[in-house]
């Protein structure tokens, strides 16, 4: 008989894969669910969970243990058990139906930080998504700490995880994924949304005021400043604005203020 089993693939591919796929490579453990079927044997059919000891209780057979297998080694299993006793070629299919022992911790800059359980082939950007995506824009970088201590940590940005298939790399049960918060600018007074703004390597004055939507019509545009640790550095935004004066070139943490205008 051709021997089937079926498995969830990646949620990046979402839906069915085959038993060839790389899902099936998935191995099952405690947490985890599983549905058997077995055609023309409802008795033999169902739904059943993992224990903590890795094992089912299966219908004939008694305590299986599971732990290890994938979705078509468990086929196997059970094909060549109920085969060998109790059932003439047996037609069966399993399907892992609930992801419970591959945890994964994502921390930082994400909408729900917390556990993703791996299905199966399980990326970077999968479990940033599984935890809401990033909080906001100006998040820079992600790192890696690999449970597999030969492979140590790395650090990855965040641009390259989307534009390099090689930096996206396939994590591990007990990997942790860091979203580090984005470095800032802080935009204060006059401007149409005040506060944090993402910073970028060459982030100018105007590309940041552009970020915090504009300067108002109260604005004091003649007589800005930037506030860096204990510095205030004057600037003339309305010279920068009409190309009169050179665009400034900001530092992570500047606060720039644009006071009211008396008239």
């Amino acid at each position: 008989m051709i021997l089937q089993a079926i498995c969830l693939s990646s949620f990046l591919l979402g839906g069915i894969a085959s038993a060839d796929s790389e899902g099936d490579a998935y191995q099952i453990g405690a947490g985890d669910s599983v549905s058997v079927q077995v055609f023309d044997e409802t008795e033999l059919s169902g739904a059943f969970s993992i224990g903590e000891d890795g094992f089912i209780d299966y219908p004939l057979l008694g305590r299986v243990n599971v732990a290890g297998k994938t979705a078509g080694g468990l086929d196997d299993t059970l094909t060549a058990a109920l085969g060998e006793r109790f059932v003439r070629d047996p037609q069966i299919q399993v399907t892992v139906t609930k992801f419970g022992s591959q945890p994964v911790q994502v921390l930082g800059a994400v909408k729900k930080p917390g556990l993703v359980h791996l299905e199966g082939r399980t990326t970077v950007l999968d479990v940033i998504s599984k935890s809401g995506g990033v909080a906001d824009g100006s998040v820079a970088e992600v790192r890696i700490q690999f449970k597999d201590q030969s492979k140590g940590a790395i650090t990855v940005q965040i641009d390259d995880l989307v534009k390099n298939e090689s930096a996206n790399v396939v994590l591990s049960a007990g990997d942790v994924v860091h979203v580090s918060e984005g470095l800032v600018v802080y935009m204060s007074g006059q401007v149409a949304k005040p506060g944090a703004v993402s910073y970028n390597d060459g982030l100018t004055i105007t590309q940041a005021l552009t970020r915090a939507g504009g300067a108002t019509r109260l604005a004091k545009t003649r007589e800005a400043y930037i506030l860096r640790g204990e510095q205030r550095i004057s600037i003339n935004v309305k010279k920068i604005l009409k190309g009169k004066a050179a665009d400034v070139t900001l530092r992570p943490d500047d606060q720039v203020v644009l006071s009211e205008s008396v008239f």
